[in-house]
Parts: structure tokens; sequence; C-alpha cells
């Protein structure tokens, strides 16, 4: 009897580990293999924390990490849209060689269905955002 439910217990750990393994190579092909995480410019670097905003912000989804890279400013890259909101992806400061009609033209190219580009003044910054929805 013993020996009976030492094998069922050993073979609920083998599927429980196979599982996770399985789960987890999903993951990572979804976000590395063509698969494009939610990102959201959510404030500037230098008056709140990064990493925090982000968490408070998740909700449902999943924080995959969070940056400061784009000119100080706060973006935070998930698994998918927090409810309510719509991915947005920080693409260079406008100028007059990216007006508005070019920087939507390379949103239209990059995300073809959903992109949306836009100026927009903010976080005393003029730049190109990139509206998509996942």
């Amino acid at each position: 009897m013993a020996n009976k439910m030492h094998k069922s217990f050993l073979f609920f750990v083998i599927y429980a580990l196979v599982v996770t393994v399985c789960t987890r190579i999903v993951q990572l092909i979804q976000v590395e293999g063509g698969y494009t995480p939610c990102t959201i410019i959510m404030g500037s670097c230098s008056t709140d924390n990064c990493n925090q905003m982000c968490m408070n912000y998740r909700a449902s989804s999943t924080l995959l990490g969070s940056n400061c890279n784009f000119y100080n400013l706060c973006t935070c890259e998930f698994d998918r849209p927090p409810v309510g909101r719509s991915c947005t992806v920080p693409n260079g400061l406008c100028s007059d060689q990216c007006g508005e009609s070019r920087c939507n033209a390379n949103c239209k190219d990059r995300y073809r269905n959903t992109g949306t580009g836009v100026c927009v003044h903010d976080y005393d910054l003029y730049f190109y955002k990139c509206v998509y929805q996942q």
C-alpha cells in the first residue's frame, strides 16, 4: 500500500514540474519570440519611483519590467494591458522632420491594425507616442 502511494505522489510531483516548466517556456516564447508586451508610459522618473508606480498600476497584468531609458520617463512593460488602458511606446522626440503625420505612419507600419502615432507635450517633452491595442 505504501509503495502505491509513493508512486502516485512521485507521479504528481513529476506532473507538476512538467506543467510549471511548460508554462514558463510558453511565457518566454511569447515575450521573446514575436509576441509584443504592452508598454505604458507612466510618468517622470525624476519625481516618482518607477518600479513602484508600475507595481501599483498592474492590476490583473503581470509586470515584466520597468525602465527610465527614454528621456527619464517611467516606462512599464506588462504581459497584457491593464484593464481600461491602451499600450503606449515612446519612439523619439517630435520635430519639424518628424511631425504628426510621419509619426502616425511609422506607428501604423509597426502595429498595422491598431497603431496610432501622436506627438504629445507631456512631462516637459515634445515626444512621439505610439498608441496600440495588443
